[in-house]
């Protein structure tokens, strides 16, 4: 099964792209911009749940460079700006961070293929990705069961 097959490229992929990024000179500035982003109130602003932090949108779409990367590899195209559509996102709270889940439709030569969801462990009061984003098949489409 095609979706199966790439899954283990993609995660590795996405891994990667979140190792290089928390030791790059990136994180810092992203860091520093979070900060200054923080300090102008944006966090405590009404359009908080609609508007991603600017710091972790920009973040998130450098880590997933290389996961892009592999899918065009394997002509896997998707159906949102990676990481996904930030309004219809999720974010719930775990231990000491809160954990934004975003779906991704797979498409494999114009056909559906799978429905992904990526979760991005971060902090609210600081930045920082604590783990590695995770990824996951949601749902497999008709054709390709």
């Amino acid at each position: 099964m095609l979706a199966f097959k790439i899954y283990p490229k993609l995660y590795q992929s996405l891994r990667k792209g979140w190792e290089d990024f928390n030791s790059s000179q990136e994180y810092k500035l992203f860091h520093d911009f979070f900060e200054f982003v923080l300090q102008a109130g944006f966090d405590e602003s009404q359009y908080r749940k609609s508007i991603p932090n600017p710091a972790y949108d920009n973040a998130a779409k450098i880590i997933g460079k290389y996961f892009l990367t592999t899918a065009r590899q394997f002509e896997i195209y998707f159906d949102e700006i990676f990481p996904g559509n930030f309004s219809i996102s999720e974010e719930g709270d775990i231990e000491d961070f809160v954990i934004r889940v975003f779906y991704l439709t797979a498409f494999y030569r114009n056909q559906p293929l799978c429905l992904l969801s990526i979760k991005f462990p971060h902090y609210h009061e600081n930045f920082g990705f604590p783990l590695p984003p995770e990824l996951e098949i949601v749902k497999l489409y008709e054709n390709w069961e």
